[in-house]
């Protein structure tokens, strides 16, 4: 396990996606270059990738004058490689005179895999899988949840409801001995609860006040009171059994207790099957993080949860595609598989900018990051120019960081000798 991957990933999953503003230039002449500050954020942390853009701006001011380059931010929270491209296309697309792309990207791809399975389809080592449930059936959610709950034999399969409306389902013919079905050669000790498929059952509008207490619980997990965030987290199971996101609260503070991987996979499957269409469903996502951090039993659970989803929603769901594409327990061949798609990816970024005239420079992270020597080895003797960042160590002077990684991509920008 990555306890540093775990700590990390989580403790931003929460966030909103957002996207720093523009630096603090002055104001965008026709007569000025623009410069694309665009990367995965989780290194800097609040409002530090503004810092960053900023120094940039005064290093470049003072090397080319204030009228020159004219820095812009669009990093987000999460971004991986793949989307960093369609990020830069849609750019480079829309916006005139742009000269320079510094790029931060790599550490993400380890556990936002949105995209994973398109670079191996790309490749021709990925063929889609069609769907038997689709989201625009009735009752769709109930019949998936009676479908897995038919491989897992568990005893809510055979609940009145569920079967009165799903008997036909393909899973109640698999049905064998006392136990879950064998897949893959694994028979899960982690069961679902499956409920969906209780009596009971019914959805509960989410109230403000309910809000205020999940944003109150991440306060707690954030500040490293995970017995408090526990006991809230649980009365709000209580209160609304089915919120999803409750789930994914639980789930991200078992692993960061540590040890309670059987419990956090639960929280996640439990959260993934109350809310099973919905794209944006964290669950996914902390079923991912888990499964890129462990190796093991625990990712050999991942695995038989995600085969037999994937046996019903095909292609619906980006986080399922990806762990099914990799489909390994071995950490180290989950590590290989991700670094080739970082390395395709970057490549292609790099394509796409020599064919618009811009020019692309690879910013390494500032920390001991992952991917800081898969980058450093690819790109650092290619026609791409990488930035070394390893050095920099924050150590809790963030803005002295901030301020080093800008002087270094800064020496970079010189030393390509562009017209100005």
């Amino acid at each position: 396990m990555n306890r540093s991957l775990l700590k990390v990933t989580l403790a931003f999953a929460f966030f909103v996606i957002f996207c720093a503003g523009l630096s603090a230039a002055s104001k965008k002449t026709d007569s000025k270059s623009n410069l694309f500050v665009v990367g995965d954020s989780i290194i800097l942390g609040g409002s530090g990738s503004n810092v960053y853009s900023e120094y940039l701006q005064q290093y470049l001011d003072k090397i080319y004058g204030a009228d020159k380059i004219a820095v812009y931010n669009y990093s987000f929270y999460d971004l991986n490689t793949s989307q960093i491209f369609k990020l830069v296309e849609n750019l480079l697309r829309k916006q005139k005179n742009t000269e320079f792309v510094v790029i931060t990207a790599g550490e993400a791809n380890f556990y936002n895999l949105g995209g994973f399975s398109d670079y191996l389809k790309d490749a021709g080592r990925y063929y889609p899988q069609n769907e038997s449930i689709q989201e625009s059936e009735i009752d769709s959610a109930l019949k998936l949840n009676t479908a897995v709950a038919g491989i897992y034999n568990s005893p809510r399969a055979i609940a009145q409801k569920a079967f009165v409306k799903y008997a036909f389902s393909a899973a109640y013919m698999t049905l064998a001995g006392s136990g879950p079905r064998k897949i893959g050669g694994y028979v899960p000790k982690v069961i679902p609860s499956f409920l969906l498929l209780a009596d009971d059952y019914e959805k509960i509008p989410v109230s403000p006040y309910f809000v205020r207490k999940y944003r109150a619980a991440w306060d707690m997990i954030n500040g490293g009171k995970y017995k408090e965030a526990e006991e809230l987290l649980s009365l709000m199971l209580l209160e609304n059994p089915y919120d999803s996101n409750v789930f994914y609260a639980l789930g991200s503070l078992y692993l960061l207790y540590g040890g309670m991987e059987n419990e956090a996979l639960k929280m996640f499957e439990d959260g993934i099957l109350v809310n099973p269409f919905d794209r944006n469903n964290k669950c996914y996502k902390g079923l991912s993080i888990m499964y890129m951090s462990y190796d093991g039993e625990a990712v050999s659970e991942i695995l038989y949860f995600v085969r037999v989803i994937k046996t019903y929603l095909g292609e619906a769901i980006p986080e399922i595609n990806a762990v099914s594409a990799i489909d390994s327990a071995v950490y180290d061949e989950k590590i290989a598989a991700v670094s080739g798609w970082i390395i395709s990816d970057i490549r292609k970024i790099n394509s796409l900018c020599l064919s618009k005239g811009v020019h692309l420079i690879v910013a390494g992270y500032p920390f001991n990051a992952k991917s800081n020597e898969l980058l450093k080895s690819a790109f650092y003797w290619s026609n791409i120019d990488f930035v070394d960042n390893s050095a920099i160590k924050p150590d809790g002077q963030l803005r002295q960081a901030y301020s080093d990684m800008a002087q270094n991509v800064a020496g970079a920008i010189n030393r390509t000798g562009s017209k100005r």
